[in-house]
Order: structure tokens, then C-alpha cells, then sequence
């Protein structure tokens, strides 16, 4: 029996055309599918990939909108969130936080300001003060050198008061007056030919009472050391008259005198500050008068005169 080889070959040949044609077709899918589908994207993101991406958008931007890479990256690593602008800054990291000792230095400096403020240091002030006179033994010559007055006094009582204006920190210049009051203690007088001396006591029959006033109006500068604390040394220098008035009263007869002078004054003293522009002022002056004529008969030369005074009082600068 003879074998049907044409039909095998037949299918054999059908069977081996298919498989051609399966291979030429997976072939050609492989050539179009990498020409017709792209690249998958990367689903990563690194810095690298960003700084890229905001390179090209910021190419795109305005010269102000440049940035540096890193601060690039940082801006889109932490996203800026709307905010409330009545609300103040929370953020308390970074170059922009608000550190404590920022906050206690600026308390610091408010307390300071407050605690260093004694007032305005120029313009416009007044003082007032009072305190002890003494009154220095007046002596005089009578009859011209032939006999001798030596005039004691008690213990009295001093009132200034003063306008003055604050050029700078450590100068000002003022306008004085004062009111300075003594009471004759006793008068001592040896005239010519008569060797033995008369002692007048205040009370007795021949001196009664008696007493001594002057009324200065001088013109004064200061020189006031200009730091920064409460204390504060200072002197002080005057030029100007004085009014004196002197009264005796004695066998039932009252004699009076009066006369103007011109006299000057030195002083110092130290001033502390109570509150601002409030100063407590303490001083001592000495009050000179070169000629008191009051005490003169017109055949005496009288010597000079001195007054010294210790004072408290207050002094206000506007």
C-alpha cells in the first residue's frame, strides 16, 4: 500500500508557512511598539529631577523671580500656607525666628531707658532753697585808724530763689535773689582816748535789738560735672548788688539804715535726682561784700564782709 505522500507534504508545507508568517509578525510588532509608544515617566522625584523641572519652568519667569537651587528646592520640599496676615509670625525656627534673649534684651533696653530718664538736661528750671546764715564778725576802723568797731553776730536763716536756663549738659546760667537775715549779737568799740573798750550786748539798755538784712540780686553760672547718674557736683559763681538794712533800737530810739552794694558770690554743691527733671539740691555759698558802706560814718573803713550759708532745697528743669 502506497503511502498518501502528497497529503502529508501538503500539510507540512501549510504548517511551516504559518510559523513563517507568526515570526515575520512578532518581528514587525517589535519595531513598531518602540517607535510608536514612549518612555514611561519616572514616578521618583529627587533633587536632581526638580531642580531640572524648576530650571525650565523658571526660564520661563521673570529676573525677579530667580532663585538659588537650594532655596528652590527648599520651596518645594516645605510649600508656603496661606496665612492670615492680622495674625503675627509663628515661626520659631530659621534665620527669621524671634529668640527669647532678642525679646528680654528689648525689655532690657525699655527698662533701662526708663530707669537712665532724669528729665530734660537744657532749657528752662527753677530752684528754691533755704538753710543756716552765718555772718562773719564785721570790724571796722573809726576815725581813721585811731579806734576800733568789732560788730558779732547770731546765727540766721538764708531763702534763695532762682530762674535759671541749661545751655548744655554741664553749664547753665541763672538769675538770683535772696534774703539773708542776722541778728546783732553784741558791738565791741574802742574809740580814741579811751583805752578801755564798751561792749554793747543786743538786749541791753544801749544796743536793744538789732538786726542785719541783705537782699542780694546777682547774676550766676555753673559749672556741673555732665554724667550719666543721679549725683551730680557742681560750683557755681555770682556777680551782682546787695541791699542792706540795718536797725537798732535803744533808749526808746529806733535808728535805721539802708544802702546798696555791689557784692559776688562762690558756692558748690551736689544735686541728686528724685525724678525726672526733680532734683535735690544741696549747697555752700559764701557771700562777699568787698565795702559795706552801711556800717560806716564816713571817718571808718569798714572791712569785708562775709556770709556763708548751708542750704537744702529743690530744683525743677521743664
Amino acid at each position: 500500500m502506497i503511502p498518501n505522500i502528497s497529503g502529508k507534504y501538503s500539510s507540512f508545507c501549510a504548517c511551516f508557512h504559518t510559523a513563517v508568517l507568526g515570526v515575520l509578525l512578532v518581528e514587525s510588532n517589535a519595531q513598531v511598539l518602540p517607535s510608536t509608544m514612549d518612555t514611561p515617566p519616572n514616578l521618583r522625584t529627587n533633587a536632581q529631577d526638580v531642580q531640572l523641572a524648576v530650571t525650565e519652568q523658571d526660564s520661563n519667569s521673570s529676573p525677579e523671580a530667580e532663585q538659588s537651587p537650594e532655596t528652590q528646592w527648599k520651596s518645594l520640599a516645605n510649600p508656603v500656607m496661606p496665612e492670615d496676615e492680622s495674625r503675627p509670625p509663628t515661626s520659631t525656627t530659621g534665620s527669621d525666628a524671634i529668640s527669647p534673649s532678642a525679646i528680654l534684651g528689648g525689655q532690657e533696653t525699655v527698662t533701662r531707658q526708663k530707669k537712665d530718664d532724669y528729665g530734660a538736661q537744657t532749657g528752662w528750671g527753677l530752684r528754691a532753697s533755704g538753710g543756716v546764715a552765718i555772718q562773719q564778725t564785721i570790724s571796722a576802723s573809726l576815725q581813721y585808724g585811731q579806734g576800733h568797731q568789732y560788730i558779732n553776730f547770731q546765727p540766721g536763716a538764708r531763702f534763695d530763689v532762682e530762674a535759671f536756663y541749661n545751655i548744655t549738659n554741664g553749664f547753665y546760667f541763672g538769675l538770683e535773689s535772696a534774703f539773708i537775715y542776722n541778728e546783732i549779737n553784741s558791738v565791741q568799740r574802742n574809740d580814741a582816748g579811751n583805752p578801755q573798750s564798751q561792749s554793747f550786748i543786743s538786749g541791753d539798755s544801749d544796743l536793744g535789738y538789732a538786726a542785719f538784712y541783705q537782699v542780694p540780686v546777682l547774676l550766676n553760672i555753673r559749672f556741673q560735672i555732665p554724667n550719666s547718674g543721679r549725683f551730680r557736683g557742681y560750683c557755681t559763681g555770682g556777680f551782682g548788688g546787695v541791699w542792706d538794712y540795718y536797725t537798732y533800737s535803744a533808749a526808746q530810739n529806733t535808728t535805721s539804715q539802708h544802702q546798696w552794694n555791689y557784692a559776688f558770690q562762690l558756692g558748690a554743691g551736689l544735686q541728686y535726682n528724685l525724678l525726672p527733671g526733680l532734683d535735690l539740691d544741696t549747697s555752700f555759698k559764701t557771700f562777699i561784700t568787698p565795702n559795706p558802706l552801711l556800717f560806716s560814718d564816713g571817718t571808718s573803713q569798714v572791712k569785708t564782709s562775709y556770709s556763708y550759708a548751708i542750704e537744702i532745697g529743690l530744683a525743677y528743669r521743664f
